[in-house]
């Protein structure tokens, strides 16, 4: 009886790993809009990022954030990224400081606060960004430690 119960949570445990697990990788990316003369991933009116060249793995890059929200949202420092990779659900760092140099380092977080209205956004922010693996990925924006948004992409 013993080995039934055991069993029985074990099927129970795997198949809802295994249901999560297609879930996760089922997810659309988020849809792109128009912000001024740009085209942004995200969520319109809330949070989107420029990405002109798309998302490649293992290169860094550039991108630029927008936000739309109150100047108390806005206000909050510092501006964090968690990047879940949707296959594995592992979380990275993924922003990039000192890109470029040989000093260059991933960080969670950035800690200054956002620049002024860009691109019919209310605020911006630069940032440098590298995913270590291709596929579908979620990043989580948070400001002040309070989630802001999330964008999902996909990683080339």
């Amino acid at each position: 009886m013993k080995n039934i119960i055991v069993l029985l949570i074990l099927m129970l445990i795997t198949s809802t790993t295994i249901g999560c697990k297609k879930q996760d990788v089922d997810v659309q990316a988020s849809p792109t809009f128009k912000s001024g003369v740009y085209t942004l991933q995200g969520i319109e009116g809330r949070i989107g990022i420029l990405a002109p060249s798309g998302f490649v793995a293992n290169k860094p890059n550039k991108y630029m954030w927008h936000f739309w929200g109150t100047k108390e949202e806005l206000a909050r420092v510092p501006f964090k990224v968690e990047a879940i990779d949707l296959k594995t659900g592992e979380k990275h760092q993924v922003l990039l400081e000192g890109m470029g140099t040989p000093d260059k380092k991933y960080v969670w977080e950035y800690n200054y606060g956002l620049g002024g209205p860009n691109n019919r956004a209310d605020a911006h922010l630069p940032s440098g960004l590298e995913l270590p693996n291709s596929g579908k990925w979620k990043l989580n924006a948070y400001l002040g430690g309070e989630l802001f948004g999330s964008v999902s992409i996909d990683v080339k």
